[in-house]
């Protein structure tokens, strides 16, 4: 997974920079947290204990992220069924919005190395 890090001088403001597929990724990592390093060590930590076939979910204010088999995927509220507790996606909603920013999937691999290098460029 490619990303690029930035830090707006006038603005005083950290950003990332993922790849297209990646959008709800970056738009997760940047609008669940607040922009320091400590503020990921929770999610962080959780995800370094899992096993290769655990099962793992983090509700965030906005987004999802679910694990299974070492695969995440984040998802936004906004395409999970009403009422659910599942992962499952409303396919009425699924034609009506642009998804992304609101899917994404990669690896548990290349999600940890993303936090671990993001938690070193941002303040402590």
């Amino acid at each position: 997974m490619e990303f690029d890090f930035i830090y707006n001088t006038d603005a005083n403001r950290y950003s990332l920079k993922l790849s297209s597929e990646q959008l709800a990724l970056q738009c997760f990592l940047l609008d669940e947290f607040e922009q320091k390093a400590s503020a990921y060590q929770p999610l962080f930590t959780q995800l370094q204990q899992l096993k290769p076939q655990s099962q793992y979910q983090w509700d965030g204010k906005e987004y999802r992220l679910t694990v299974q088999a070492s695969e995440v995927v984040i998802c936004h509220y906004a395409l999970l069924q009403e009422g659910s507790a599942d992962t499952e996606l409303d396919p009425e909603q699924d034609l009506e919005l642009d998804q992304s920013q609101l899917y994404a999937e990669c690896g548990l691999e290349d999600l940890l190395h993303l936090l671990a290098q993001w938690q070193h460029f941002l303040p402590a």
